[in-house]
């Protein structure tokens, strides 16, 4: 026990970002989404998202975070994302939270966000977006996307959030998995 606490304050001391679930292979069992993290829908409107954590299939040995856009979505742009708060970053210094996805039936790749926020959670200090990209077809193997943030001195709140948005999306879905945080260089 006292080797995994001297871990813990030695990651804590060093900077390294933490944050739970990052495989999403821990599964509530009352909800059958992964836990450690939060997730968006519309008020009122829950059934036009499907967030679920995908038991390994062929070719891979992992669960995945699968989002589902209904094939119905009004014509409403919506970032539908997973997303939690991460521990143990530095002002001053900056990071690249990466994923692996995979997309079917969906017109853009799904992106990695990282949001700084003061302490009151409301004035956004950084903001970092995976590059938009239109897809053409199905992206059939793990492609990795990525953000870098400089963390500006005042953060209190580093968010990281991982999803698709609704418009062009309906009826598509998108796999998302081996989220990091690592120091970028």
């Amino acid at each position: 026990m006292s080797v995994v606490l001297a871990a813990v304050l030695m990651a804590a001391a060093a900077g390294v970002p933490e944050f739970a679930n990052p495989g999403f292979e821990q599964i509530s069992d009352q909800t059958g989404v992964p836990e450690g993290w939060s997730f968006t829908s519309l008020p009122g409107k829950p059934d036009l998202v499907r967030y679920a954590g995908e038991a390994p299939a062929a070719g891979r040995e992992s669960r995945a975070l699968v989002i589902t856009v209904a094939a119905n979505h009004p014509a409403q742009t919506v970032a539908y994302n997973a997303h939690q708060d991460v521990t143990g970053f530095v002002a001053g210094k900056t990071y690249r939270a990466s994923a692996n996805v995979q997309t079917k039936g969906l017109r853009s790749l799904p992106m990695v966000v990282v949001q700084c926020l003061d302490a009151s959670g409301k004035n956004c200090l950084a903001f970092a977006r995976s590059p938009e990209r239109k897809l053409d077809g199905d992206v059939d193997q793990w492609e990795r996307v990525h953000a870098n943030v400089k963390v500006p001195e005042g953060t209190s709140i580093f968010r990281l959030r991982i999803g698709i948005p609704s418009d062009g999306n309906a009826g598509g879905l998108a796999l998302i998995d081996d989220i990091t945080i690592t120091e970028a260089e």
